[in-house]
């Protein structure tokens, strides 16, 4: 493994982890994959915020049910509470400001179909559709009706909203897409 990436993101304590670990890289994209999520929950909170990942310290505990609990310590101030959900072909992270937040997301990986690993676009594309039917489904709405968005501020995306016509529905929702796997979650 490269040693100049882990040293880019990740804390001195994260790092001899990560080189002490039975599965190093498992490791390591479990610590990304925190950071990551965080700084989603954060950008959400505090749009103009910065991606500081080295500043950041997660903390995993042992493995309960089928996940991790992890805090991700952003600053004095502000901590985000995660759930990794772990496989040997994933990591999948959500995480909230409110740690009751957790129990009630609801949450999927997806295996893109053959094909989308090198078209990004129509991989996004399936995962929103998806995530439009999971959202229909729980809300008793019709999944025609809805759509998803993400406006470009400058050069910076934002997070995505969800839309029924022309009316923004309350709904944190967040998208992740990465080689053959897409992921969605959303609080009701």
């Amino acid at each position: 493994m490269d040693s100049r990436f882990p040293k880019k993101v990740l804390t001195a304590a994260e790092i001899e982890f990560v080189q002490n670990a039975q599965n190093s890289a498992q490791a390591l994209w479990s610590f990304w994959a925190c950071k990551e999520t965080a700084y989603k929950v954060v950008k959400k909170i505090k749009p103009e915020a910065s991606f500081l990942p080295r500043q950041w310290e997660v903390c995993l505990s042992p493995p309960a049910r089928h996940f991790i609990e992890a805090i991700v310590l952003v600053s004095e101030n502000q901590t985000i509470y995660s759930r990794l959900f772990l496989n040997d072909d994933y990591v999948h992270c959500v995480g909230s400001e409110v740690v009751a937040a957790l129990d009630n997301m609801i949450c999927e990986v997806i295996k893109l179909p053959a094909g989308n690993n090198g078209g990004a676009e129509k991989g996004h594309s399936f995962l929103r559709e998806c995530a439009s039917r999971k959202i229909a489904q729980h809300f008793h709405l019709y999944s025609s009706d809805l759509k998803i968005e993400r406006e470009q501020i400058k050069t910076e995306l934002q997070p995505p909203h969800v839309l029924k016509g022309d009316s923004r529905l309350a709904i944190d929702l967040s998208l992740s897409h990465d080689g053959r796997f897409g992921a969605y979650a959303f609080l009701p």
